[in-house]
C-alpha cells in the first residue's frame, strides 16, 4: 500500500503538471472574449501584439532594401518612408485577423515549442514529485 502511495506521488506530480501547462497554453487563445473578468492573452491584447510584430517587422526585409538609402539626396527619405509603410501594413494585416486566425498562424509557427511547454510540466511535476518522496522516506 505505501509502495502504490510512493509511485503514485511523481505520477500524479507529472499529470498535474501537464494539465496546468495545457491550461496555460489553451489560456493565451481562450477565452476569445471575457469570461469573469478573463480573456485569453493573445484576444487581449491583439493591437498592442499587433503593433509590436509591425516594429519589428523590418528586421525580416532582405538586405538588399538597404541599397534605398545609396540613392543620393532622397534614399534615407524613400528608405525610412518605405520602413513606416511596411510597418504600418504588417501592422494592419496582423490586426485584420480574427482570433481563429491568429491561433492558426501561432500554431502553425510554434506548435512544437507550446508542446514541449506542456510536455515540460510533466516532467517537472514529476521531479517534484520524486522530490516529495524522498522528503517522505527521510
Amino acid at each position: 500500500m505505501i509502495e502504490t502511495k510512493i509511485i503514485l506521488i511523481p505520477i500524479i506530480g507529472a499529470i498535474i503538471g501537464l494539465i496546468t501547462n495545457w491550461i496555460a497554453v489553451k489560456m493565451l487563445f481562450h477565452p476569445r472574449k471575457k469570461i469573469f473578468g478573463i480573456q485569453g492573452v493573445i484576444p487581449k491584447r491583439k493591437k498592442v501584439i499587433a503593433e509590436r510584430i509591425g516594429e519589428a517587422s523590418p528586421i525580416i526585409l532582405p538586405q538588399s532594401f538597404d541599397k534605398i538609402k545609396n540613392i543620393r539626396y532622397v534614399g534615407d527619405l524613400i528608405h525610412s518612408k518605405l520602413t513606416d509603410y511596411f510597418k504600418k501594413g504588417v501592422e494592419n494585416k496582423i490586426d485584420s485577423l480574427n482570433d481563429n486566425q491568429i491561433e492558426a498562424v501561432l500554431m502553425q509557427t510554434a506548435r512544437k515549442e507550446l508542446n514541449f511547454i506542456v510536455w515540460a510540466g510533466g516532467v517537472i511535476g514529476f521531479l517534484i514529485g520524486c522530490i516529495q518522496v524522498l522528503i517522505l522516506l527521510i
